[in-house]
């Protein structure tokens, strides 16, 4: 038998090592490269009785039913303004809320639309509101506002088997 490290003939029997995870029989000049794994130590595993837990799924939500709340459209000329209206510059105004300068431009550039905390933040700084309450009948609107659909054409019929 060959040593698997130097490729050596192994007399006698060889060693079994580990080296860097993998198992190898080597001479005993090459023994000392890994770990000796022949010592083989049963891991004691506690067999514990379990209970069956009854798994219950509750229906999935949108998440768009829980927005009540939706940001006005011209945001960030409100944002604006109001800091303005304070005397404050984007920096000043950043520091107080303790966001980065870079993130308020943003907004006021209406390149980034501002997240729930970052909204709420501007809120309280600005002492302003920056949403609007919508209903669903505001979302569907009738047909004459916002224009036919396909969806208000269209007739879907299903397949036949």
């Amino acid at each position: 038998m060959q040593c698997e490290i130097c490729g050596s003939d192994i007399k006698g029997n060889p060693i079994r090592v580990t080296v860097e995870g993998t198992d190898l029989d080597v001479c005993g000049k090459c023994a000392r490269y890994g770990k000796p794994s022949d010592k083989w130590s049963p891991v004691s595993r506690k067999i514990v009785p379990t209970e069956r837990a009854i798994v219950t799924h509750k229906p999935r939500r949108d998440v768009f039913d829980k927005l009540q709340d939706e940001i006005i459209p011209d945001y960030a000329g409100v944002i604006k303004k109001a800091r303005e209206s304070q005397g404050l510059t984007i920096e000043e105004l950043a520091s107080k809320m303790m966001e980065k300068a870079t993130l308020i431009r943003k907004i006021e550039r209406e390149e980034l639309i501002p997240e729930d905390a970052i909204r709420k933040k501007l809120e309280t700084a600005l002492n302003i509101k920056l949403t609007e309450r919508f209903s669903s009948q505001d979302q569907r609107g009738g047909g004459f506002i916002r224009g036919t659909t396909l969806g208000d054409v269209a007739v879907i019929r299903k397949k036949g088997k």
